[in-house]
This record gives structure tokens, sequence and C-alpha cells, in this order.
């Protein structure tokens, strides 16, 4: 992270009496081979962030960030566009209130399991994706914290993002806790979901603690919908350590949605940084259960990712 202090905000700060705005410049790349059973591909992408804050009188920080944006996922060059400005931020002493569009619920908190980003790349369908209908929209979110607790609400008056507040045919909402627990971590969420006449609704619970030099996380997800390809139940399982400074996972998520929609992933991950924000790394995922679909010529059960990922 780069911070670029702007001659022309101090003079606007000099003229209009506002206090110092700061702008933050941050940016990382991924170059990342895939191969999938055979069907191989060449993976680049990557951002620049730009995060943009100021403090008013009354001691409120009010901020925005924007980006210029290539999906780490794509294949094509010249992808990049621009990204963010779509909400806004007011923090306080006690939390913060967000305003604007693409606000995410607190959805997928019990995945715990679901550990890799490029390996998921080509894989088998599967029959059963647990999920509400939709998971993000305009709206307003709001966090706290309470003793050592911290609380998160979410509403989406348009789950389409498009800002119609009055006239959406579908929202979302959520709340989400998080505390210690004795030695361990324990979040609690539930998120919900409307569409005309269709409704959803999703609990997550993770649990995680330090065990064995690394740490165990342990996660339920639990999905109730008029939508049945989606409706169900995941049980997950992740372990993360630390050796001779490589980081090693490993992640194991069971989605049951019906005696023909039982699939089991499997995921590894290494990384291993090699200074000044660099670092390279190996994903692999295995799928299997009966809800997992067949393998083509370009989809594979086990998927295999190597690449290299900078932080400027």
């Amino acid at each position: 992270m780069k911070k670029i202090a702007f001659f022309a905000s101090a003079i606007a700060a000099a003229a209009f009496g506002t206090a110092h705005a700061d702008i933050s410049v941050s940016g990382s790349t991924k170059l990342t081979y895939v191969d999938a059973g055979g069907n191989t591909q060449l993976q680049n992408g990557g951002d620049v962030s730009f995060g943009m804050s100021t403090t008013t009188d009354a001691g409120v920080t009010i901020s925005a960030g924007a980006g210029i944006t290539a999906d780490s996922d794509s294949t094509t060059k010249g992808g990049a566009g621009g990204s963010g400005l779509t909400s806004l931020s007011f923090g306080f002493a006690n939390g913060s209130i967000t305003i604007g569009h693409d606000l995410g619920v607190a959805d997928g908190k019990g995945k715990v399991g679901e550990l890799v980003s490029h390996a998921d790349t080509f894989n088998v369908t599967t029959s059963y994706i647990p999920g509400i209908i939709d998971d993000e929209g305009s709206g307003i979110s709001a966090s706290t914290s309470i003793g050592d607790m911290s609380l998160a609400l979410v509403y989406n008056a348009d789950g389409g993002g498009a800002g119609d507040i009055d006239g959406a045919t579908v929202t979302n909402a959520s709340a989400s806790l998080s505390m210690p627990l004795g030695g361990a971590s324990l979040t609690v969420a539930h998120a919900t979901s409307e569409s005309g006449t269709s409704d959803s609704a999703e609990t997550g619970v993770a649990l995680s603690y330090g065990v064995a030099g690394g740490t165990i996380e342990l996660g339920f997800t639990g999905v109730s919908t008029d939508d049945t390809d989606k409706e169900g139940e995941s049980y997950g399982v992740a372990y993360s350590t630390s050796l001779n400074g490589l980081a090693l996972g490993l992640g194991i998520q069971n989605s049951e949605g019906g005696s023909s929609k039982d699939t089991t992933t499997t995921d590894v991950t290494i990384s291993s940084p090699l200074g000044g924000g660099a670092s390279i790394f190996a994903e692999y995922r295995s799928i299997s259960g009966n809800g997992a679909g067949s393998e083509s010529g370009t989809l594979s059960k086990q998927v295999i990712a190597l690449g290299t990922s900078v932080s400027f």
C-alpha cells in the first residue's frame, strides 16, 4: 500500500476549511496455469485499487473506493475495466454505515472447506449448489462492536443492484455475529432472499481454533428455499498450517440435498513467499459423490493450478 498526498487536496483544505483527504493506491496481479484433465489454460489478471477518505469536523470518516480490474481467471488480454465508486461509507467511533450498490449479504460463512480460487475452473457440474436466490444488491449495511463481539447487518432493497428502492422484485438481507469462545472464534450468520413469490434462507456457522501447530475450522450451512436445487445442508472442515515457510491448507466440503445430490470437494493449497510482495502457489481440487457430473473433454473431477501472485 502506497500513500499519495496530492497538492490539490492541501489547497482545497486551506481554501474551504475542510479536512485533508487521503488517497491510497495498491495493486496486485496473478499469472496461473490450470490443468483440468488435459484441458490446459493460462489465466492472467489483476487490479489497481484506489482508496479515498476524509474526516469531517465532527470526526466522521467518509470513504469510497475505485479500481481498474481484470479478472484473475481471465484468459484474454486487454480485459481490464473500471470498478468501484458504487458506495459510500461513514465511519464512526463505534462502527460504520455503508450505503450504495454491490453490497453483499453474509452468506457462505459455513463453507470453510472451499479453499481454491483457480482450481475451481473447468470443474464438472454438480447437481446441488447450496445457497440463497440472490446475495447482493443496492441498500445499506452497518457494522459495530459490542464488547468483544462484532455485529454486521445488511439490507438490500434491490437485489438487482439497480437502485430501484421502491419497485424491485428481489430483496435480500443478513445478520452476522462474530465472537471469541474460549480459545476459539465463532461466527454465526443468517441470510434471506426474496424473489417474487420465491423465498430462501441460509444459516451458516463457523468455528475456528488453534490445534497441532495450525488452525482448524469447522462449518455448517443449512439452506431452506423454494428452489430445490439450492436446498439442503453442507458441512465443511479445513486445516491450515505453516511449515518451513510454506503455507499449507486442506479443506473438505460435503453437500447433501437428497439421495441423488451428495457431492464432496477436497481442496489442497500450498503457497510460498518470495519477498517483495511476490509468492508462488499451487492448488488442487477433487470432486466426488453421486451429485458430481460426468467428465468431458473440457470438464474434469481433478483440477490443478500453478501460479505466481505479486502485490505492489
